[in-house]
């Protein structure tokens, strides 16, 4: 693991993750309430999405994530190195294959609430972001906005999207754990409409209800269940798609 420092020195690891304090938190709760998902612009204060966006760019350590069916995989970069021309062209076969009817989905992602768990990369300046969404102050915004008192916890991860990564439609619904709502912090500038990558969600018929460009420091929280994918990057897409996730769990 790579030691990531400081990159501002007015913005140590160690300084408080912020929430922009000129928030209009009655005004969001009454968007959120009515139609069930919000997006909010400068969500943090504009250090503290610099400074996260820096840790991002800066980060090494990341694994693609994917699934095949029920069962979810992990490979680290040094594993995707090794595999000839050949076996990376099946790989992306096989990925394909399988979406054309099934939920899939490839990206690279860092599970920090994970790594934090089983001690891996202690002290990492990512982990702080963990600390932040298991926070009184983030908590009791999240309990204010979604009306419920019972959110004890979340988790969080780091993802980046490459060109052809994608998520299928899904509800985020899970079996082991009481998800409220998903929560995901855009940290991408410059992103263009034909790159691809949005938040899309779905109506009852699959029409595309409403579809979210990636966006530097944009937070975006919907209920769950909640029909939604991230569409594919495309591969002419000029940047990473950077973001940090979040689910609130009863």
């Amino acid at each position: 693991m790579n030691d990531i420092n400081c990159f501002n020195p007015c913005f140590c690891m160690s300084t408080q993750i912020k929430i922009n304090p000129d928030l209009d938190w009655d005004a969001l709760k009454l968007e959120y309430q009515t139609t069930s998902r919000l997006q909010i612009q400068n969500f943090f204060t504009n250090d503290t999405a610099e400074y996260l966006l820096q840790l991002l760019q800066a980060h090494q350590e990341w694994y693609l994530a994917y699934n095949h069916g029920n069962q979810f995989y992990e490979s680290t970069l040094e594993d995707l190195q090794r595999l000839s021309p050949e076996q990376r062209h099946q790989f992306k076969s096989n990925i394909e294959k399988r979406a054309q009817n099934h939920f899939q989905y490839v990206f690279f992602q860092y599970y920090i609430s994970q790594a934090i768990e089983l001690g891996e990369n202690p002290n990492h300046p990512l982990h702080a972001f963990e600390d932040f969404v298991n926070s009184d102050v983030y908590l009791d915004k999240m309990r204010f906005l979604t009306a419920e008192e019972k959110i004890n916890k979340a988790d969080s991860y780091a993802s980046y999207y490459a060109p052809g990564h994608f998520l299928s439609e899904h509800d985020d619904i899970h079996p082991k754990h009481d998800r409220v709502a998903a929560c995901t912090f855009s940290l991408t500038k410059n992103w263009q409409l034909n790159w691809g990558g949005h938040l899309a969600f779905y109506d009852k018929q699959g029409n595309i209800d409403k579809a979210l460009i990636p966006a530097f420091n944009t937070m975006n929280v919907f209920k769950i269940p909640q029909s939604h994918a991230v569409q594919p990057v495309a591969p002419w897409a000029g940047a990473k798609r950077l973001s940090l996730l979040s689910w609130l769990h009863r």
